[in-house]
């Protein structure tokens, strides 16, 4: 058996190999390419191994590396980074760091702990792209959000009612108004006939809507004058000329996205969580993924997404409970605004987030108690496949309440 230690980079990796009494059998460097990757599995070939009895330790499971690596057959460990530093320690008194240093380090971590981690699985083609689309359309609802804060920080310097007129400045119309009226004077000379034209052109069909958009336009007060706003008109087209485009990829993006999802076996379990929604159910999913070996039980899942608390008591220090730093930030951000949708579509979760708020310092941290709990729900549905339903949970509540 040969344990493999590699230390990833963008443009070269370095590869230790050893023996399982610890004996350094090969050290060198490999291209970040198919020739590196080549160079590697030869080098296990002729050292008489099998890909199959060859261990691989290595920091991050997003590189083609990896894919390589488990179609030859090899078993690939995934090892936190926190985990390389702490191990780090106990071969060297020094702070020193080098990769090939951290490539034998990861060799060790095969040799004297293998048993505290699992073999690495890869997900379904259908789960990897649940979880490349989620990541898209996290991407650009940013920099919707970012460019729609823009716009409308510009808009209340010269035009403060083109941000407020439709009620969302993320709006088709909205946008298309600002361009084809990017300022006061121009939108104060609309007739109401013009402007009903516009509305209409753009789907807008309630007539006493139009009606009270057009009374809001013409009463607002015009202060900035025209040299002002001939200043300003041109940065607001294309902050929205460009928020256009971002909200219509964003839009597409999530039909997508919702497509796939729709497609995966495990979609209902999720679809079925009261306030998920279109984007939070697929990104559930992306985070539970596939294997159920990966949480064994629901304390790995809430460890993992950082919704439970770190406890520390040693010696004769008073026992101390901290906020829970090295996890997964991503599917702590997930499912805490799930945790806030759902206080608005489940009862039990709105009654459980008002009665522990008070004992909390921020709110934050009592969305972050809900979470903690959902979390253990759901791996409870993801593990026995089955939805959720809100008569279940709370008679389950009511037996653990018995005496």
């Amino acid at each position: 058996m040969l344990l493999i230690g590699i230390d990833q980079s963008p443009k070269e990796h370095s590869v230790c190999i050893m023996d399982v009494k610890g004996s350094q059998l090969a050290q060198f460097p490999i291209p970040n390419s198919a020739a590196g990757f080549t160079e590697l599995h030869t080098t296990c070939q002729e050292l008489g191994i099998p890909a199959h009895d060859c261990l691989v330790a290595i920091e991050s499971d997003h590189s083609l590396l990896v894919d390589y690596l488990h179609d030859h057959g090899y078993f690939v460990y995934i090892i936190p980074g926190k985990a390389v530093d702490r191990y780090r320690d106990r071969h060297r008194q020094s702070r020193s760091c080098s990769d090939a240093g951290d490539a034998q380090v990861l060799a060790h971590v095969l040799r004297t702990d293998r048993e505290l981690y699992e073999p690495w699985a890869s997900d379904t083609p259908l789960t990897r792209q649940i979880r490349s689309q989620v990541k898209v359309v996290q991407n650009l609802t940013r920099n919707v959000v970012r460019f729609g804060n823009q716009l409308r920080d510009l808009l209340w310097r010269y035009y403060p009612i083109a941000a407020d007129l439709f009620y969302d400045l993320e709006r088709y119309i909205a946008l298309t108004f600002i361009l084809a009226y990017p300022t006061p004077q121009a939108a104060k000379a609309l007739t109401q006939a013009d402007f009903t034209h516009f509305c209409r052109t753009h789907n807008y069909r309630r007539t006493d809507l139009i009606a009270r958009r057009y009374a809001q336009l013409s009463s607002a007060q015009t202060y900035a004058s025209p040299e002002v706003a001939a200043a300003y008109a041109p940065q607001a087209q294309t902050l929205a000329r460009v928020l256009r485009f971002l909200v219509s990829e964003r839009d597409a993006a999530q039909r997508v996205l919702t497509q796939v999802f729709e497609q995966h076996p495990d979609a209902h379990i999720y679809a079925s969580l009261p306030g998920a929604g279109r984007l939070l159910a697929p990104a559930l999913l992306a985070k539970f993924r596939d294997h159920r070996a990966r949480f064994p039980t629901p304390a790995v899942a809430q460890a993992v997404a950082g919704t439970c608390p770190v406890t520390i008591s040693s010696g004769k220090r008073k026992k101390r409970i901290q906020f829970r730093r090295a996890c997964d930030r991503e599917f702590r951000h997930i499912i805490t605004q799930f945790a806030r949708c759902s206080v608005n579509e489940a009862p039990w979760a709105a009654a459980y987030f008002h009665t522990v708020l008070p004992r909390c310092d921020k709110t934050t941290q009592a969305y972050r108690r809900l979470a903690n709990r959902w979390c253990a729900i759901i791996w409870r549905l993801w593990t026995d496949r089955v939805e959720y339903d809100e008569a279940v949970h709370l008679r389950n509540r009511l037996t653990k309440r018995r005496p």
